[in-house]
């Protein structure tokens, strides 16, 4: 690999010249003589390395959102007051002078090391049993170091205690404060979400447990006051700020690329236990190994705490499982509403029962308590025609009724409309107060064209996730999509069977419903009839008042033949002025009197023309029955046609009687 591809990247850049520089240090330090030289020596390099550290920190805070400032900036305090700390100590180092106990120097090391771990809680911010995890690790770890310290103080500081009681605390505090930062720094690296980056979190990790490792090495020389510059303390004291320069580098850096990267998950979930682990297994050992000592007590009591701690760290564990169970589970009910509607939009559901599984599996999806799906009526504007109550029984049954409520700022804006407080929307319906507590509604576009709302009621109050509004604009583009496929599949069946102008069905059906009709009769040995309607005087009325006022004609005698009929019954328009009812299980009386029935109700019929209302013309009639009149469609059909004939002909011979009298 050539050294350019090699250091391509900045941080790449910073770690080779982070090496170096403490490389150069180090030795620099071992080559001074001891005193003023080497310890001057050792303060520039603590300075120089806690300088990158806050300058990457700025860096990051001013590259960062709003929101992802303040972990930044948290961290950069802890590097200042770090600094300050060691700077004040060189100052003693350098004039050969022991600082008191404690001092300034003290309380600035200590107060970084606090301000280090309330950055690690920062960075979690909003993941609040993630933030509950890192404060029991950091407690579990700070219990366990000071059951570590107990043991070990028996034998090197007894003398300590004894003599300066004041400087051995302190000296331990320090011990014990970056030991609780560094479990922070693990918790948050393990807390990170699995799809994202973790190289920061590393560095972090590296950079304060070096520091920390620094504090125990120098334990006993700052109790016993013979800390001197030029050891290999100084090494990872500069290398703990070399790594914190670091995670800001790493940090942008991954920001900017958005690599995901390729962690083995069950590897990453085991590792998470792996912190609260090894404290137990410390303080077993530690338990069995202080036994006879003399602060077999305050090990003891330091590992019953730290039990305390471990079980409520298990529990936290186990209540994340759980909500982590609960949400793959709603994810999975959410899902299966979407595959849902998505399985309905290549089905053959017809459109009300859509409706009704689109506002079902919409209040699953969104955890609401009831549903409204309202739809463009051409000529009626937006009419509700679906509503789920579900747990809300006091949802007034509005369907059939002019959209209201917030839908109609979701169909003026065209997009999602939340309510997390439904009294207070200007569109709120104030007669459901009472009964809505939250809402959300949006529109459903299919196409391009709003074609319909849908809006989901909540009876106690929500504050509506962003992944919740995210499943819900994806749901109604599904449900759209389904809806205007369903409608357009009903459209369909309806030409191909249904005459378009009048709505009665078409010929071809019609011979196959006389078919199955002669059938069904034939084997049961049923009577049925047939009867032929024709427009007399259709044509004139085409030649007089034109097309438009025919087809009007047209759709007024097919209205009411199917008025007239009952269920069971079939109109269909046979030819350009040709009607058909097939009326089964009906013999000759009950066929007469519902041949009298529509033509007295035609007598009534107007038809608009010229700015007057004129008469429909007369329908003729005739009447064929089944098996008298033939037992094939087409007998049945010719019988029904000569006695229409026949009527049609009275009539003539009526109405030129009729001008012969006068």
């Amino acid at each position: 690999m050539y050294p350019g591809r090699l250091l391509a990247r900045r941080s790449d850049q910073e770690l080779a010249a982070g090496v170096a520089a403490l490389a150069f240090v180090y030795v620099s330090e071992l080559v001074l003589p001891a005193g003023l030289p080497r310890a001057a020596m050792a303060s520039l390099g603590w300075l120089g390395f806690a300088l990158g550290a806050l300058g990457g920190c700025a860096r990051a805070a001013l590259v960062a959102h709003r929101r992802e400032r303040l972990p930044w900036a948290l961290l950069g305090a802890g590097v200042v007051a770090w600094a300050f700390g060691q700077m004040v100590r060189a100052a003693f180092l350098i004039a050969a002078l022991r600082p008191p106990t404690p001092s300034v120097a003290d309380g600035a090391a200590l107060a970084a090391a606090v301000l280090f771990g309330c950055g690690f809680v920062a960075f979690l911010r909003g993941q609040r049993l993630a933030v509950y995890a890192l404060v029991l690790d950091a407690g579990a770890v700070t219990l366990a170091m000071v059951g570590l310290l107990a043991f070990v103080i028996q034998d090197l500081f007894t003398a300590g205690m004894r003599m300066d009681p004041l400087a051995t605390s302190v000296a331990l505090l320090y011990t014990l404060l970056y030991a609780a930062a560094t479990g922070a720094a693990l918790s948050a690296l393990f807390a990170v979400p699995l799809d994202q980056p973790r190289r920061a979190f590393v560095a972090l990790f590296a950079g304060v447990g070096l520091t920390a490792v620094a504090y125990g090495l120098s334990l006993s020389g700052w109790a016993q006051g013979s800390f001197a510059a030029g050891s290999p303390v100084d090494l990872f004291w500069m290398a703990g700020m070399f790594g914190i320069s670091l995670a800001p580098t790493f940090w942008i850096e991954d920001r900017a690329s958005r690599v995901s990267p390729r962690y083995s998950r069950p590897l990453m979930q085991i590792a998470r236990m792996a912190l609260p682990a090894v404290v137990a297994v410390v303080a077993a050992v530690l338990l069995v190994a202080s036994e006879n000592r003399p602060t077999q007590d305050l090990v003891n009591a330091s590992v019953a705490l730290l039990t305390i701690v471990l079980a409520a760290r298990a529990a936290v564990a186990l209540y994340a499982n759980w909500r982590l169970g609960e949400l793959e589970g709603r994810r999975a009910r959410q899902f299966e509403a979407l595959y849902e509607v998505g399985l309905a939009a290549a089905g053959e559901r017809s459109l009300d029962e859509l409706l009704k599984l689109v506002v079902e599996q919409a209040t699953g999806l969104s955890r609401c308590d009831g549903a409204m799906l309202a739809l463009a009526e051409p000529g009626r504007g937006f009419v509700i025609r679906a509503l789920f109550k579900g747990s809300m029984p006091r949802l007034r049954d509005s369907v059939g009724e002019p959209l209201r409520g917030i839908s109609l700022e979701a169909l003026e804006t065209r997009d999602l409309v939340v309510a997390d407080r439904y009294a207070d929307h200007p569109h709120s319906t104030a007669a459901l107060h009472d009964v809505i507590r939250s809402a959300l509604a949006i529109p459903l576009v299919a196409h391009g064209e709003v074609i319909g709302t849908l809006a989901m009621y909540s009876a106690g109050p929500r504050r509506f996730s962003a992944d919740t509004r995210r499943l819900v604009r994806l749901y109604a583009a599904q449900a759209a999509i389904a809806i205007a496929n369903t409608r357009l599949l009903e459209e369909t069946h309806r030409l191909a069977t249904n005459d378009d102008l009048t709505g009665a069905l078409n010929r071809r059906v019609l011979v196959d419903r006389l078919e199955t009709e002669v059938h069904e009769a034939t084997r049961h040995g049923d009577i049925f009839a047939v009867v032929l309607c024709d427009v007399d005087g259709l044509k004139t009325v085409n030649d007089s008042a034109g097309h438009l006022a025919g087809n009007e004609v047209l759709v007024k005698v097919a209205t009411d033949l199917r008025v007239s009929v009952r269920a069971e019954d079939v109109v269909a328009r046979f030819g350009g002025d040709e009607f058909v009812l097939l009326l089964p299980r009906t013999g000759l009386l009950p066929a007469q009197a519902l041949v009298a029935r529509v033509a007295q109700r035609l007598r009534g019929e107007r038809y608009h023309w010229a700015g007057r209302e004129h008469a429909v013309p007369r329908v003729s009639f005739g009447i064929a029955w089944f098996p008298e009149d033939g037992r094939t469609a087409d007998a049945l059909l010719a019988a029904a046609d000569a006695r229409m004939y026949e009527d049609k002909a009275r009539a003539r011979e009526g109405r030129a009687g009729a001008t012969g009298a006068d």
